[in-house]
């Protein structure tokens, strides 16, 4: 009996209902590499930086003071805590769009890595995610002295903030997986990816929030899932849901999750073909 002449023998594409199962078994079986990944991108990014990651603070900080600067000391703005509102949707919006562009062009920028050896490449766009979501937790700790200052007391609603944080960088991974793919045949894709972000940037309240929204047009404006996560966000420093439903906030999980797993199906039945365009 012949032995497997090639590692995809030995490890076949999975039907399609298994994949997400599949890509779950593969970063468990890989996690010290996951870890691995990770950290290589910690290092990157703060390599020769004196302050190292203490910048994931001070740059928040200094943002913060820039708009707290410009809007209520010299335009004279009534609402003290529109510079953090502006500061969590900068902080979100930012994570989901970096996360996805950098899970599209994933395979393309670790091919010298993937041509050497071969191991599941779904590592990739999870140590993305895994990275940002420890930056974003880095970065958000601003919000609390800010917090403090105002007076704002912690309320029930504080579990929206990590729930918003989670499900944008899912729906980022899930939709940077759908198009990862894509960019290896078709290098425009990130080019495109990049512009449609920088549009959603304006359409999603990341300088307004849903109280700047006619009511008239306030249910159609939270159609949009990023809009509702930063909306979340707002809401679990302020305190108040008046501008939010639960079922708005339902459903934009509901469409992260169903991002997350076609995405995952995608990626695991079509990167294999794919990283032959390296």
């Amino acid at each position: 009996m012949d032995k497997p002449s090639s590692v995809m023998e030995l490890n076949p594409t999975p039907p399609f209902y298994k994949a997400p199962f599949h890509m779950y078994s593969n970063l468990k079986e890989n996690k010290s590499l996951l870890k691995n990944l990770v950290s290589r991108d910690f290092k990157v990014t703060y390599y020769g930086h004196a302050l190292g990651y203490f910048w994931s603070l001070l740059e928040p900080l200094a943002l913060t003071a820039i708009f707290f600067l410009v809007f209520v000391i010299l335009r004279g703005e009534a609402d003290t805590l529109l510079p953090l509102k502006i500061m969590i949707g900068i902080l979100i919006f930012t994570t989901f769009s970096k996360t996805l562009s950098s899970c599209t062009s994933c395979l393309v920028t670790n091919s010298s890595l993937i041509q050497q050896v071969y191991f599941p490449r779904e590592i990739f766009p999870t140590a993305i995610s895994g990275f940002r979501l420890m930056n974003l937790c880095l970065s958000i700790l601003i919000i609390f002295p800010y917090m403090l200052y105002e007076g704002l007391p912690f309320t029930k609603y504080m579990l929206l903030l990590p729930l918003s944080m989670i499900f944008s960088i899912m729906m980022a991974q899930g939709l940077g997986m759908m198009t990862a793919s894509i960019q290896v045949r078709v290098r425009d894709t990130k080019q495109v990816i990049d512009l449609i972000l920088r549009a959603a940037f304006f359409l999603s309240g990341v300088f307004f929030g849903a109280e700047h929204i006619p009511p008239e047009h306030l249910d159609t404006f939270l159609l949009n899932p990023i809009a509702v996560f930063l909306e979340m966000a707002r809401a679990a420093i302020l305190g108040d849901m008046s501008l939010l439903t639960w079922e708005q906030i339902l459903r934009s999980m509901f469409i992260s999750v169903i991002a997350f797993i076609f995405g995952s199906i995608i990626f695991v039945k079509s990167e294999r073909k794919a990283v032959k365009f390296l």
